[in-house]
């Protein structure tokens, strides 16, 4: 752990930082505070994904061909400003425009962050702890995450725009420690980032390859349901009897479980091969959504955890394998040529799932899930299972 951790120190501290996120856990409350109904925050979570569907991929070349730390640099000060816009907005329109930027964050640092991580470690002979480096910064944002969720709601209570300033500090604050990131080298000595043939490569690689491929089309199937809790788990859990100034407390045992997930999911690929996690995965999905149709608040509250916890466990397990199937000057390209792929389709994902949330019972329709995802993701792993 020393050699990567002496690595990559500045990341760890920003990474750190960036993850004290004091908003998390009222977000939506917030957001209902100004007036606003599920079906809204739905409609206005799809500026995430439209920002995402068209900075995407033209971040990842930005990445590749100015700089992975500058990519990521630029996605924590866009955080900011999206935090900004959305503490000082009243109306949809402007809540509309804050979730833009945070796509367009999400879409400057998804692909640099990951090809980064990978080539500092590369660099330095180091790439076989790429997933134990992603589960401790994931332990170590966890942390943070814990702190913040425990004050978050009690800040709320103060007055409900103090847990966004408090965010955009921290923000501020880790973007100073990204300035110190040493970036690896990832290009042959003068070599020129051609612009057009890297977007086609990345894009042709993603679809042409059969292992990337078949991830995308299990992924899809998989978490596509996703936003359906994510949106409205705090109406759904004070529903259930969770008292508000409890939601800090949900949240911070949620980061709990994602710290210890950090730190033993990584340990599985060690032991299980890669076909047995993705086929556990989709079992386990659909047995989670089957129990989050029930009233139980506790039964709801430990599997949206295990929900967490799947998702984790899948990114450790896609890491692992992707990388081998990729080249590294193209990493951060073909890793947002997948990501906007998934944005693509995830684009009037949170309207759709918030107006279905906000009209039918969560005990039919959560289940109905859980069914889907069942046949369809077995299905795409058994006709596919050969690539993984």
């Amino acid at each position: 752990m020393k050699k990567y951790l002496s690595l990559l120190w500045p990341l760890y501290v920003g990474e750190f930082f960036r993850s004290l996120s004091f908003f998390v856990p009222i977000w939506i409350l917030f957001f209902q505070a100004r007036g606003l109904n599920l079906a809204e925050i739905g409609f206005i979570a799809t500026g995430t994904y439209l920002a995402s569907v068209l900075l995407e991929y033209p971040s990842g070349i930005f990445a590749d061909k100015y700089g992975r730390k500058l990519s990521i640099i630029v996605s924590i000060f866009l955080s900011a400003v999206a935090l900004l816009v959305e503490v000082t907005a009243y109306s949809t329109t402007q809540f509309f425009i804050g979730a833009v930027f945070i796509g367009a964050s999400f879409a400057f640092s998804s692909g640099a962050r990951e090809a980064l991580i990978y080539d500092s470690l590369k660099e330095k002979k180091l790439e076989k702890f790429n997933s134990k480096v992603l589960g401790s910064l994931d332990t170590l944002g966890a942390i943070g995450g814990i702190v913040s969720s425990l004050v978050g709601s009690l800040f709320f209570t103060l007055h409900n725009t103090l847990p966004y300033w408090l965010t955009i500090a921290a923000y501020g604050t880790g973007l100073f420690f990204f300035i110190f990131i040493k970036e690896p080298k990832y290009k042959k000595d003068g070599e020129i980032i051609d612009t057009l043939k890297n977007f086609k490569n990345g894009l042709k690689l993603v679809w042409k390859n059969p292992v990337l491929k078949s991830l995308l089309l299990l992924y899809i199937p998989l978490f596509f349901f996703e936003e359906a809790w994510y949106n409205a788990q705090q109406p759904i859990l004070v529903g259930l009897g969770l008292p508000i100034l409890f939601l800090g407390t949900y949240q911070a045992a949620k980061t709990i479980f994602f710290a210890l997930g950090g730190v033993t999911l990584p340990k599985l690929l060690d032991k299980f091969s890669h076909k047995t996690l993705l086929f556990s995965i989709i079992i386990i999905e659909f047995l989670v959504w089957i129990i989050m149709g029930f009233d139980n608040l506790y039964a709801v509250i430990i599997f949206s955890y295990i929900l967490i916890l799947l998702h984790q466990l899948w990114n450790y397990v896609d890491a692992d394998i992707i990388h081998d199937h990729i080249e590294s000057h193209v990493r951060a390209t073909t890793l947002s040529a997948r990501q906007m792929l998934i944005s693509l389709v995830w684009i009037f994902n949170p309207w759709v799932m918030g107006y279905l949330v906000n009209t039918f019972s969560r005990n039919i329709l959560f289940p109905v899930f859980g069914i889907i995802i069942l046949i369809v993701a077995l299905s795409i792993f058994i006709s596919r299972k050969r690539y993984f």
